[in-house]
């Protein structure tokens, strides 16, 4: 069978090809719901955009972040290890995309998919399950398994092993973890852009080949590239 694949593209999960943020504020309002004694006294609205604050869309270290939860909050009647071990259930307010879905089987049928992403593998793995995306990828590399994290470029070493084609995009919506160390090994890049982007990363004399506001532009953004 003749291979018609154009390139192989590697996907960050987070906010990339996953709401993260927006499964984060679902499980935010059910977590503060089953913990209303420790907000007793707080306006929820401000305690949770406070929350959000701390957690900096997943990107501080997890344990800080459970710290630094129950310092804000002593109401909270967990320690360190159960806040923990309530928030491993982030993955169950995931929810599934018809419309990634349907791209991504288009785009499977032109390119070798890859993940690559920080975090715990569990947690990933459960995130790309309930969304109904696992089976798209023929690798998923995540930094707890390879022991590397972006942007550690021995990551992105790693995951190049495993391409079948010199042509290699990366695609995420970090500018420093995912942007930076593709665009040093000299891969095409595709970033997704956030709605308020740093000022740093817009200072940055490097840019991506393609920038998009939308997962769903990416299509397009590819014919451009490949």
């Amino acid at each position: 069978m003749v291979n018609t694949e154009k390139a192989s593209l590697l996907f960050d999960i987070d906010n990339t090809l996953i709401d993260r943020d927006a499964a984060f504020l679902r499980y935010l309002q059910d977590f503060m719901d089953r913990n209303q004694n420790a907000f007793a006294d707080e306006d929820v609205a401000s305690a949770r955009d406070h929350i959000l604050a701390l957690d900096c869309h997943g990107r501080k270290d997890r344990s800080q972040f459970c710290q630094e939860l129950l310092q804000n909050y002593p109401g909270l009647p967990y320690t360190a290890d159960t806040l923990w071990a309530d928030h491993l259930t982030l993955p169950d307010f995931v929810q599934a995309d018809s419309l990634l879905e349907n791209m991504l089987e288009r785009l499977s049928t032109q390119y070798q998919l890859m993940i690559i992403s920080n975090g715990s593998a569990s947690m990933q793995h459960r995130k790309l399950g309930s969304a109904g995306l696992s089976h798209f990828f023929e690798h998923v590399f995540i930094s707890a398994d390879i022991g590397y994290e972006k942007p550690d470029r021995r990551l992105f070493s790693h995951a190049l092993d495993f391409c079948r084609h010199t042509g290699i995009v990366m695609i995420g919506d970090d500018y420093f973890n995912d942007m930076q160390p593709a665009m040093a090994l000299q891969l095409k890049t595709v970033f997704v852009k956030p709605g308020k982007v740093q000022v740093q990363v817009l200072e940055q004399p490097t840019r991506p080949d393609r920038e998009i506001t939308s997962i769903y532009a990416l299509e397009e953004a590819l014919t451009c590239l490949i």
